[in-house]
């Protein structure tokens, strides 16, 4: 029997009671025990977590979720997943969005056209996701700053983290639900059930690059 092919789709129900995400980062500081001066390096290191507190369900609810963590083996196994809060986005963006430059890894900015709304302010919110790149290739991004099109519909992102993986000009980007790519952070897979049936799952995960 083949092995699994990742990245798996995710059981879509029940939706999850919580969500706590985050972005981990490695940065080292020396100080002086003299003066208290410091010194700051901060590392490439950048990788979405998050933790989902799935609501009590019965068996049959928990079957699926059973099944996909199995089949993740362990940290093995990749996944899409994205901000169950914020999947719709606050900007009036419609339509086709694309990269209007290429993107290097290391950016912090995108170059984004969107080609029927010209001269459009919020097009995108601060606090919204962006990603770039479909599939196993998916990178989950966060927009920091509102940006507006000018008449070729052309508009300036700022993004956090910086861009992990080279993008060509009219590479599709995803607004609506974004995803990225994200495995466990524990090999060990379990729930939690009562003499009644009604079990209990809990996921940690992190981004998979």
């Amino acid at each position: 029997m083949a092995a699994p092919t990742y990245p798996l789709t995710m059981p879509t129900s029940p939706a999850y009671k919580t969500s706590r995400w985050a972005l981990q980062r490695r940065t080292n500081i020396t100080q002086s025990p003299f003066t208290g001066n410091q010194q700051v390096a901060e590392y490439d290191f950048a990788l979405w977590t998050t933790e989902l507190n799935l609501p009590p369900m019965n068996r049959e609810s928990a079957s699926a979720w059973q099944a996909f963590l199995l089949q993740l083996h362990g940290k093995r196994g990749t996944f899409l997943l994205g901000d169950p809060d914020a999947k719709n986005p606050r900007g009036v963006v419609t339509g086709t969005v694309t990269l209007d430059a290429g993107v290097s890894i290391g950016d912090y900015e995108v170059q984004l056209n969107s080609a029927t709304q010209a001269s459009t302010s919020n097009m995108v919110r601060a606090g919204d996701y962006l990603q770039i790149g479909g599939g196993s290739a998916a990178k989950l991004h966060m927009i920091c700053a509102d940006a507006s099109s000018d008449s070729n519909g052309d508009f300036t992102v700022q993004i956090e983290p910086s861009i992990k993986a080279a993008g060509s000009s009219g590479a599709s980007v995803v607004l609506s639900s974004a995803q990225g790519v994200f495995r466990l952070s524990n090999d060990l897979v379990g729930w939690d059930a009562n003499e009644v049936s009604v079990y209990g799952i809990t996921l940690a995960c992190i981004e998979a690059l």
